[in-house]
């Protein structure tokens, strides 16, 4: 009769916790893209009521918090190859569980961002298109910094 330590052995090796980084920023970026995508239809919305063109830059609002599910695909493939100690599973998930909250947060505030952005569109589209993508660009660094040194707290990785 096996034990459940070489069941969980068996069945875990391999695996300690990696799919929680990549899970947790991929609600980030889902979020995020929706809370953008919300922003983006209320700009559409009211260029069709003014008859005028629809602005193709919220387009761009709605996908920028999509790159951190990348991240967190990254941060993960990361912990695989680094082939840590099972001992160490609760360890790593800990260390996942943060880095993929630092990501997701990201891909939230960027999707929030790129809301309001839409919204100053519809004010004017050609006036601060430059300002916004800049901004969500400072938003996006947070989670490239997370994953990055989230790495580089990997053992061996």
């Amino acid at each position: 009769m096996m034990t459940l330590t070489t069941i969980l052995t068996t069945v875990v090796t391999g695996f300690g916790g990696h799919a929680i980084a990549l899970g947790i920023a991929g609600v980030g970026s889902a979020i995020g893209t929706g809370v953008a995508g919300m922003g983006a239809l209320g700009l559409w919305k009211q260029a069709i009521k003014d008859n005028k063109k629809l602005p193709p830059l919220a387009l761009a609002m709605v996908g920028m918090p999509l790159s951190q599910v990348i991240y967190g695909m990254i941060f993960m493939n990361s912990m695989i190859d680094a082939n840590l100690n099972p001992d160490s599973y609760v360890n790593q998930m800990i260390w996942a569980f943060f880095i993929g909250i630092a990501i997701a947060a990201s891909a939230i505030m960027q999707g929030r961002v790129g809301a309001a952005a839409c919204a100053n569109l519809a004010v004017n589209e050609k006036q601060g298109a430059g300002m916004y993508i800049a901004a969500m660009g400072i938003i996006e660094t947070v989670a490239l910094l997370a994953m990055v040194f989230g790495m580089g707290g990997i053992p061996g990785a």
